[in-house]
């Protein structure tokens, strides 16, 4: 029994650190339940023994079957709260559950995030020198050995660099979710210069953009005439070493077709003056008002819609520009499977507390016959509908189709049920606060997550109105009946 309570209170407070107004309307109808058991309890016990022992041990009974009463109460909430949240975690489970070993997974089939570095142009000459060693023994003779010393020449080989990328939505499923995939078409040209009067040597390195990505379609291009056989694969990245004439100009391109997860993003890496670029950005399938930039990302400086609005083209201009942030576009996160389903259900939990405080407290409030036995049973019913809601959401259209045919029926049957256990005016405002919690709520703030908050308040005003306006009106009607319990017992 310890256990128990100890179990019970724990939930308790837990529940008042995540939701203090609900926790407040919940032990509000507790107490409004132990009160009118403990009246109603004395006023069946009618005179009786007024000696003080049989007055304790009466007084005793009362305040045990109270505390029992509260207890079962208590375990009711708890277990239907259990029974809603094994509901909601099955749903989610089996739709768009996104996990990141489903992720990781995606990613070692499909491809990585991409980032993409600029082109390094290292421009130098090795030149054979002779170092002389030496040797602490001045009987022996010096040790002469050759070794190369490289020297790079200084300056600023671009004179522009035009990329073209184009980018396209392709979503991949693992498990129950969609992750953001997309493919590349990607087109890089630079128009390079020997900064020197003098033959020099060039490396020119471009870096892959992911590591074990696919890369199809590869071409590269040095005036016109393909290099990619005698360019080597290293470390991630495509090199090409060739002889360079004095003020040599060239024209080096390396276009590819890739693919990728979540983002791409551009940056020149390397501090250098950066002159006439341009980075064109293609999105055929993302409009402009779900854009959506990588961290250090600068805005681009032209964006354009296409395709009736479908689409963007972003354009980033640089001139004679300092900069090391990057360029590039962050995927909108994906409509998951059950997605509506999912966010109402998310806030299915706050709704049926607060249809239960509503219940248990405006079913005492009104004195209907064996109110906690009543609330009970409507607390079950509307746990159950809300668990039939994931159940039938893949069979009937979503969540709307399951609303339609199972949550709104249901609720209208309990709103009925409720007009007809108490009076008429009572009943009437008992039922709307049973629609408003029970559907309303739940779809404006899993809908509309922004303003979840704001529900809830505007729900708990109304909760506030109504139970004031039948507490008022029963200590109105019959202030001074012995049989009101719950009159005598605030009043006493």
């Amino acid at each position: 029994m310890t256990s128990i309570l100890s179990l019970l209170v724990n939930r308790a407070s837990r529940l008042a650190d995540v939701e203090p107004l609900i926790s407040l309307f919940l032990f509000a109808a507790l107490l409004a339940i132990f009160l009118t058991a403990f009246r109603q309890s004395n006023a069946l016990a009618g005179p009786g023994n007024s000696s003080l022992p049989w007055t304790l041990y009466r007084n005793f009974n009362r305040l045990v079957w109270g505390i029992v009463l509260i207890t079962l109460m208590t375990f009711a909430v708890a277990t239907l709260r259990s029974y809603l949240r094994q509901s909601v975690a099955g749903f989610q489970r089996t739709h768009g559950r996104v996990t990141q070993a489903n992720y990781d997974a995606v990613q070692t089939i499909w491809g990585s995030e991409q980032t993409q570095g600029e082109l390094n142009m290292q421009i130098y000459n090795d030149e054979e020198v002779t170092e002389r060693i030496e040797s602490e023994d001045l009987t022996k003779p010096a040790v002469l050995r050759k070794k190369m010393e490289r020297h790079f020449v200084a300056g600023n080989p671009f004179i522009s660099a035009h990329h073209h990328v184009t980018l396209k939505q392709n979503p991949r499923k693992k498990g129950s979710a969609y992750y953001g995939g997309y493919e590349t078409d990607c087109h890089f040209t630079w128009k390079l210069k020997n900064p020197a009067d003098a033959p020099f040597k060039c490396n020119l390195t471009f870096p892959l953009p992911a590591d074990g990505a696919m890369y199809d379609d590869l071409s590269a291009t040095l005036n016109g005439e393909d290099v990619l056989p005698r360019m080597d694969i290293k470390d991630g990245t495509l090199t090409i070493t060739r002889d360079l004439q004095p003020n040599e100009v060239m024209d080096f391109a390396i276009a590819f077709k890739s693919r990728g997860m979540s983002s791409w993003y551009f940056q020149v890496r390397e501090p250098r003056e950066i002159r006439d670029f341009l980075l064109t950005l293609t999105l055929p399938d993302l409009a402009k008002d779900k854009l959506d930039y990588p961290f250090g990302c600068m805005t681009p400086t032209e964006i354009r819609t296409t395709n009736f609005d479908a689409g963007s083209v972003l354009t980033f201009r640089l001139d004679h520009a300092l900069s090391n942030k990057g360029m590039g576009i962050s995927l909108p996160q994906l409509p998951q499977p059950g997605a509506t389903t999912n966010a109402v259900l998310g806030e299915a939990e706050t709704a049926w507390l607060l249809v239960f405080a509503m219940l248990t407290l405006s079913l005492t409030l009104a004195s209907v016959r064996f109110a906690p036995v009543f609330a009970i049973l409507f607390g079950i019913a509307t746990a159950f509908g809300y668990g039939l809601v994931g159940d039938f959401s893949d069979l009937l259209f979503g969540f709307w189709g399951t609303a339609a045919v199972i949550l709104l029926p249901m609720f209208l049957v309990l709103t009925f049920l409720v007009r007809k256990l108490m009076r008429e005016g009572d009943g009437k405002w008992v039922a709307f606060q049973l629609l408003l919690f029970g559907i309303a709520y739940p779809c404006l703030a899993g809908l509309d997550s922004a303003r979840q908050t704001l529900y809830l308040n505007l729900c708990c005003v109304v909760f506030l109105s109504c139970v004031t306006r039948l507490l008022v009106k029963r200590l109105h009607d019959s202030p001074s009946k012995e049989s009101d319990a719950l009159a005598i017992g605030l009043t006493a």
